[in-house]
């Protein structure tokens, strides 16, 4: 009965109104989250779901196609930075460029969604310096780009991916909360056996993506311009 009652707190959905949202019974919206389709935390019996990650699956309607796994996407995005993706064996790296090269990386954006789902959190204001220098984060968006000299300020506002195993320690670590004033954007990624991070630094073409997805213009029109760069 819990269930049926607004979310309490900003950014997350009970079971029911997550199940209506999507059009799926709340067996189904329970076996995506048992799965990591859908991101969620529980509160005791209750199950919270976040709202992005319910908007992100309507956004991933049919006709975007097959969405590829976390090791595929981010394998993607690493071979077209030029990086090793160590963790696809020769058969699937070998898919996963000719994927890159008949498609290019714009139009695999809708296939890449699963390279992690944002949770927007609010943390105390002085612990961000070193949230943004922990090691288990790759700093990507505006942060990234900051941090690399691309033309944007990173402002007040940490955005990084960081495996979603670790999520909740981070969370207790530097307080962060779910909230409308967000100052950490945190891009959950479900793991896939490689070590993470997978490198020091995010893969241009995953900050590329982000930035084109800002709701800020400026800022996508940067992940534009970076999106010519990579994938002319």
């Amino acid at each position: 009965m819990f269930e049926d009652t607004p979310s309490p707190a900003p950014g997350f959905l009970p079971i029911v109104p997550a199940a209506k949202r999507l059009g799926v019974t709340q067996g189904r919206v329970r076996q995506l989250i048992k799965s990591g389709d859908l991101l969620a935390n529980q509160v005791g019996d209750i199950w919270l779901v976040e709202s992005e990650s319910v908007e992100r699956r309507i956004a991933l309607a049919p006709g975007h196609g097959r969405r590829l796994t976390p090791a595929r996407a981010w394998g993607l995005l690493c071979i077209a930075d030029h990086q090793p993706a160590p963790w696809l064996d020769r058969s699937t790296r070998y898919k996963v460029r000719a994927l890159l090269r008949d498609r290019g990386l714009r139009a695999l954006s809708s296939k890449l969604v699963d390279r992690g789902l944002p949770v927007r959190l609010r943390s105390h204001p002085s612990l961000l310096r070193r949230l943004r220098d922990d090691p288990r984060l790759m700093l990507t968006g505006a942060t990234a780009a900051a941090e690399l000299g691309l033309g944007l300020l990173a402002g007040d506002v940490v955005e990084a991916y960081i495996e979603s195993g670790r999520f909740e320690e981070i969370s207790q670590e530097y307080h962060l909360r779910p909230s409308r004033e967000t100052n950490v954007v945190l891009r959950r990624v479900r793991g896939f056996g490689a070590t993470w991070p997978i490198a020091p630094n995010t893969p241009l073409s995953a900050i590329a993506l982000d930035l084109s997805e800002d709701p800020d213009p400026r800022v996508r029109e940067l992940g534009a311009s970076l999106l010519d760069r990579i994938d002319p």
